[in-house]
Order: C-alpha cells, then sequence, then structure tokens
C-alpha cells in the first residue's frame, strides 16, 4: 500500500469533499481516505498493485474536480485547445470580484425589467413592450449565468457522477427557472400571450449565491495565511556568501547546511543557526507566540520564522529545508489541518446525504403544489426548496473554527498535531503533571561530596551524561561544564530509563544514576554519602565497579508561572495529579507550594503508566490530560486521553505527545484549555444554526405553512440560503479575538 498527499481545486462545500471520500471509499484498494474541504488537501492510502495514482486523478476529475500535487492548480491555466483557450482567457479577464461587480450590474437590469415588464414605467415606450423587455431580462439573465457558470459545470458534473452538491442544487433550481422563463418567452414572442417570467429569480438567486460564496472564500483565505507564511518563505530571497567572501542573492530553498547567510533589518529567518556577527533584536512570535523581542549577539541560536528588527546579522546554517523547526512546525500545523475532529465527523456524513434527500424532497413538494395549483406554482415551491437548502453551512461550522483555532494557537506558541487532541483538550476532567521539566523550570546543583578529586569526578560526570538528552542530564552537563571539566571518551554506553547509565572510561566500567540503580549492579554495597542533605529533590551517585565514589544533589527551580496557572485551573473544577521520581518529602514539599494536594512520588516511568492506567478504570468517566516532558514519560503520555508536551531542541515534530507547547510559559497550558473549550462552545453554535436553519426552512420552502397563506420566494431564499453560510463563517472568525492570557 502507498499513501498520497495532494489537492483537489473545484470543492464547494461539504458535499463535495464527502462525495469524493465516499466515491472513492467504493473502490476496494482505496484506503483511509480523507478530504479536507479547507485547505482543499486530500490523502489516501491505496494499493498501487492494482491503481495508479493517474487513474485515481482520473476519477476525481470525472466527478468535477481537479486534483494536482500542487495547491492552487487549475487545468485551465494550460490552454489545450480552442475551449480551454477560452477558459483560460476568460478567468484572466474575469477574476472572482470582477465576475461578481458584473453579476450585480446585470442582474439589476434584470430586476428593473422585470418591474417594468409588470408596471411599466420606463421610457422609451418601446421598452414596455413585453417583448422588448423579455429580450433584455434574457441577454442580462445570460450574462449573470456566465458569471456563475461554474455552479451549472461542476453541479451537473456532480449529478451525472451521482454525488451531487450544493452546486447541483443551485444548478438545478436555475436552470428548472431559466428553462420555464424561456418557454414562456417563446410563446409570448410567437403566440402573443403574457406568461409568467423567473429571469430576474434566476439572476438574483447566483448573484447572492455569488456574495456568499465570495465573503466565505476571503474568510477562508484570511484563516490560511499563518499557514500561507511559512510555504511562502521558502521562496525569499536572500544574501548568502560567496566562495569569494561575495555576497550573492540566492532563494532559501537553495542554501545549505553550514552556508553563511545576511539577515537583514525585516528580513524572515529562513534557516536554524546561530549567529557569527552582528547583534540585534529577533521577533520570534511565529516560532513560539512570545511577542516581546529577544536580542541576538555572536553565538547565540536563531531559529527559521524569526524575524530580525534593527540590525543586520551574519550567520552560521545548521539545519535547512526540511530539517529547520519551522518545517517541523509547518508539518504539524498541516496534518492538524487535515484531520478530523469527531464533532466534525456527524457533519460530513450528513452533508454527504443531505443533497440527494432534499432534492428528492424538492421533487415531491414541487409535485404536490403542481398537482393542488398549478405547475407554475410548484416549479416556485420546488426552486425555492432546492435554493435555501445549505449544506455548506453544515460543511464549514467544524473547519472553519479549527482553522481560526489553530491561528490563535500558533501566535500562542501552542501546536496540535490533530483536530481530535483539541476536542478532547475540552473534555478533560483530571490534568497529571509529570514535575521535572513541566512544574520545575529545570534543576540546579547546590552540593557535591566526593573523596576523589573534584574535577576529574565532574569530568567523569560530564563524559556520561554527555550521551544522554535527559533533563537531568543537562543539568549535570551544563554543571560540569562552568568548572571546566574535560570530555573522555566513552565506551560501551547503555542507560536504563528512569534509573542511570553506565559506560566504560579508559577501562573502566563507571555508573551514574540513583541509588537503587547502583545497588542493582554492585551487590553488598557500602554507601558512604548516607546523610545527605534533606532538602535535596535527588541525589545522583557515581561509581565503579566497587564502590561510590562521589554523589551530586539536586534541586529543583519552581516555575513561577505556574502557581496562577493551576489556581485558574482549579476554579474549573479539573482534579490535578503531581507525577514526580522525587523522594517523598521533597515531592510533599513542591506540592506544598504548588497547592497540589494528590501527590504520587518516587514514581518511575511505569509508575506513571500505571496511575493513569488505574484511574481511569477507577473512574471511567475520566477524561485525562497528561503533561510531561515527553522523555521518560512517552508510555505515559500515550496512554492518557491527551497529552501535552514542551518541545525542546529540534524534537518539535517528533515529540510523543498531542499538544506542544513550543515556548516555556506555563500560561500556554491555561491558554491551550481555554482555547479548546472556546472552540468547541464555538463549533456546537455553528452547527446548531446550520442543522437549525436547514430543518426550520426547508419545510416552509416546501409549503409546509401554505395553509397560512406563508411561501418563500425562490429570490429570498437564495439570500437566505448565502446568509446561513456566512453567519457560520463569521461566527467561526470570532475566534480570532478570543484573548490570550
Amino acid at each position: 500500500m502507498k499513501e498520497a498527499h495532494f489537492y483537489i481545486d473545484g470543492m464547494s462545500c461539504s458535499a463535495c469533499s464527502s462525495g469524493i471520500e465516499r466515491a472513492l471509499s467504493r473502490k476496494p484498494y482505496c484506503k483511509d481516505i480523507q478530504v479536507n474541504l479547507i485547505s482543499q488537501q486530500a490523502q489516501i492510502t491505496y494499493d498501487e498493485a492494482q491503481i495508479s495514482l493517474e487513474e485515481i486523478f482520473a476519477f476525481i476529475a470525472k466527478l468535477g474536480y481537479t486534483p494536482s500535487m500542487l495547491p492552487n492548480h487549475n487545468t485551465q491555466d494550460s490552454p489545450q485547445g480552442i475551449f480551454a483557450r477560452f477558459n483560460a482567457l476568460d478567468s484572466a479577464l474575469l477574476p472572482p470580484k470582477r465576475r461578481l461587480i458584473f453579476a450585480g450590474i446585470f442582474t439589476l437590469i434584470t430586476l428593473v425589467f422585470a418591474l417594468n415588464a409588470m408596471f411599466g414605467f420606463l421610457n422609451p415606450h418601446f421598452l414596455i413592450s413585453i417583448k422588448a423587455d423579455s429580450l433584455i431580462m434574457l441577454v442580462s439573465t445570460l450574462v449573470v449565468m456566465h458569471m456563475g457558470r461554474n455552479f451549472y459545470f461542476k453541479g451537473f458534473k456532480a449529478l451525472i457522477a451521482r454525488n451531487p452538491t450544493m452546486d447541483s442544487l443551485i444548478a438545478l433550481g436555475t436552470s428548472a427557472a431559466f428553462l420555464y422563463s424561456l418557454k414562456g418567452m417563446i410563446d409570448i414572442f410567437s403566440l402573443g400571450i403574457h406568461a409568467h417570467l423567473y429571469f430576474e429569480s434566476v439572476s438574483v438567486i447566483l448573484c447572492f449565491v455569488m456574495i456568499g460564496k465570495y465573503i466565505e472564500n476571503t474568510s477562508k483565505d484570511e484563516a490560511k495565511k499563518s499557514a500561507n507564511f511559512l510555504l511562502e518563505i521558502n521562496q525569499k530571497k536572500i544574501l548568502k556568501r560567496a566562495h569569494n567572501n561575495e555576497w550573492i542573492e540566492v532563494l532559501a530553498q537553495e542554501v545549505q547546511k553550514d552556508d553563511v547567510i545576511k539577515i537583514l533589518p525585516g528580513d524572515v529567518v529562513v534557516v536554524d543557526g546561530f549567529v557569527l556577527e552582528g547583534q540585534s533584536s529577533v521577533d520570534e512570535s511565529s516560532i513560539n507566540g512570545e511577542s516581546i523581542p529577544v536580542l541576538k549577539k555572536a553565538g547565540d541560536s536563531l531559529s527559521s520564522g524569526s524575524i530580525n528588527l534593527d540590525g543586520a546579522l551574519i550567520i552560521q546554517a545548521t539545519q535547512v529545508g526540511a530539517q529547520t523547526i519551522l518545517s517541523q512546525i509547518f508539518t504539524l500545523i498541516n496534518n492538524a489541518t487535515q484531520s478530523k475532529a469527531p464533532i466534525g465527523i456527524l457533519a460530513d456524513k450528513i452533508a454527504g446525504v443531505f443533497v440527494p434527500f432534499v432534492i428528492c424532497i424538492a421533487l415531491v413538494a414541487g409535485i404536490f403544489w403542481w398537482i393542488m395549483r398549478d405547475f407554475s406554482f410548484g416549479l416556485d415551491i420546488c426552486i425555492a426548496t432546492l435554493v435555501i437548502s445549505c449544506p455548506c453551512a453544515l460543511g464549514l461550522a467544524t473547519p472553519m473554527a479549527f482553522l481560526h483555532a489553530k491561528a490563535k494557537a500558533h501566535k500562542m506558541g501552542v501546536f496540535f498535531k490533530t483536530a481530535s487532541c483539541l476536542e478532547s483538550l475540552s473534555k478533560i476532567t483530571h490534568i497529571v503533571f509529570d514535575k521535572t521539566g513541566t512544574l520545575s523550570e529545570g534543576l540546579e546543583v547546590f552540593d557535591i561530596q566526593t573523596h576523589i578529586d573534584r574535577q576529574e569526578f565532574l569530568s567523569l560526570v560530564y563524559s556520561l551524561e554527555s550521551n544522554s538528552t535527559h533533563i537531568i542530564a543537562q543539568t549535570l552537563i551544563a554543571y560540569a561544564k562552568t568548572h571546566n571539566a574535560t570530555y573522555k571518551v566513552v565506551q560501551e554506553f547503555s542507560s536504563a530509563t528512569g534509573f542511570g547509565i553506565q559506560g566504560k572510561i579508559d577501562n573502566n566500567t563507571y555508573l551514574l544514576g540513583n541509588l537503587e540503580y547502583i545497588q542493582q549492579h554492585i551487590p553488598n554495597l557500602h554507601n558512604p554519602y548516607q546523610n545527605h542533605q534533606q532538602s535535596a529533590k535527588l541525589a545522583v551517585y557515581l561509581a565503579d565497579s566497587h564502590n561510590i565514589i562521589g554523589v551530586l544533589y539536586l534541586r529543583d527551580l519552581l516555575r513561577q508561572d505556574i502557581i496562577p496557572t493551576l489556581d485558574s485551573l482549579r476554579t474549573q473544577n479539573l482534579h490535578i495529579t503531581m507525577l514526580s521520581g522525587d523522594t517523598k518529602q521533597s515531592a510533599l514539599q513542591s506540592a506544598k507550594i504548588l497547592g497540589i494536594k494528590e501527590v504520587i512520588a518516587q514514581a518511575k516511568p511505569k509508575d506513571k503508566l500505571d496511575f493513569i492506567t488505574h484511574t481511569k478504570a477507577q473512574n471511567p468517566n475520566a477524561q485525562i490530560l497528561m503533561i510531561g516532558d515527553g522523555v521518560n514519560d512517552a508510555a505515559a503520555l500515550k496512554s492518557a486521553d491527551v497529552s501535552m508536551a514542551y518541545a525542546s531542541g529540534n524534537d518539535v515534530a517528533q515529540n510523543c505527545a498531542d499538544i506542544i507547547i513550543y515556548n516555556r510559559n506555563a500560561k500556554a497550558i491555561l491558554n491551550a484549555y481555554n482555547l479548546s473549550k472556546a472552540t468547541i462552545a464555538n463549533i456546537k453554535g455553528n452547527l446548531f444554526w446550520a442543522f437549525g436553519y436547514n430543518i426550520v426552512f426547508i419545510p416552509i420552502a416546501c409549503g409546509a405553512l401554505g395553509g397560512f397563506g406563508i411561501f418563500l420566494d425562490p429570490m429570498f431564499c437564495a439570500l437566505a440560503m448565502s446568509l446561513s453560510s456566512i453567519s457560520v463563517v463569521l461566527n467561526a472568525s470570532r475566534l480570532r479575538r478570543f484573548s490570550i492570557l
């Protein structure tokens, strides 16, 4: 099986995306199909022995859409033959905004002459003629239909492929009205009789729908801007130092590792690297959400996506292309946009059968009123029902809200790997914190005891820990470096996660870890350092193959910003637990400061996993958020309903947590939780309106209130349908005003 990612142009509503998914799923060699309406992207797993990607593209094209490997691609852009050339010229001369203006002008003309045909108030006198008026209305309506011709091309193509969409509803309704009006016009010219014409209805319906689609697409494009920034950065031109030391201009995507580039004020940093020369303030908000600029000077690291503000910087690239932090973040955003949350799946399923259902209802209602009154009235009812139905509102309710939420989360330095984890976060009842690296901002060595030379002792520790990325290892490495420790070659290195490490230095075996780990390897161990300070968070012992030769005492530095965050979380009735590998006394001491009542001390990775498993078994309704460092908490993070971790270094995309916090601000936890709740509330409001609108207005359009003399004009139905989609889009955009703490 092979996986493919590509783009599909021409989708207008969720009936389009779900129709493509449904059509492809009927083929036994196509699996795991996901089509995203907003991003216009698709991913599919298929058996390449049974079908090629070109054949899949051809099948999608038969459904009325344009698949391609590149975004915003349209086959009309490559003229081949007279029709393709005409389409290309037409698209170039009439972009969406210009189409809308022309449609509005000629709709107004059609309306004026429709009124003239009824009331005869225009001069000169020949325009009062019903024949002249109907002819002008026909020409104006044809212009409007040409402006909205995509509704017909896509709508009828989808109908023929048995995957009708919103375009199909518009195409059917307006075509029926146009053909009936054309027949009436023929009767006027040939028989000289007065006939009811619907040209103004056709024009107004198309114009209103085009206005709604234009506003909707503008809002979608605005919501996708943050992702577009990440895509466009590789096309920027920058200055690179050539072999002759001259600066040459190249595309960002052409920069290689170890190249030296110059970043001028206002430029975007396009690679990960470090500063060689210069000093400047740098805006890193696009990466970590921190709005306060950071001063960068020689030796400091720089992340791609940052913006240089006031000084020139010369940097050396350490990571380029797909290896940069920015590229990994884009991968996260792209994957999250592709994914679908459970709350949106129901709406997609309903939208998939919505259009065929509406067509049937419209036909039944039209035939009923034809029998009850006359054909003209029945046609009115049928058109009204087709036009007022709005699968777009259903399809936009979830993805638009998620799109705005992810853009806001990006500004906070928070990245949701999938849409479902954002929904899961809103439902949590319990939060389980791993202490180190989450509740604390680091460790510090505050005492050492050893009976060998102190610098030799630190050199051994430094050499052994250089093979580890754990937060304790980084603390010990930093401390050893500041005390002039030297590196020694380590052989036969091995580690036991959560316990310790061992390796050979100068043919001598050394063990570094907690006392339990040392005792497992040295029988009848004598510990000369039993009376260590009670205030220590933990003690890290160094031993040779026979005895302990020293111990380092570490303590926590609790985050100053975590206490108000915990207080706010508690006010929302969330049960908070702290898991810690510390001694019981040390863990309780920290918990008291933090105000956490439930504490599990001396917890190994398996203990953390067991705690989450036990909590879920004891309380099946519990929804657990696990927040850890993403290293030795991997099993616990995966077992929780949703997990969160701080990113470190370049592991943002590889981190095993569902939600990645890229800045070091504890408020990001609270912001992410509040955003998830606001997003789900917004989606529920969208769905309530979308379902309510269709449930209320479709029966009325069918004539359910006909006994009271209440019927809906097709033009009003077109306006109502457009407003329903716009209301969902505007409601989702309220998330842009979500307040970040």
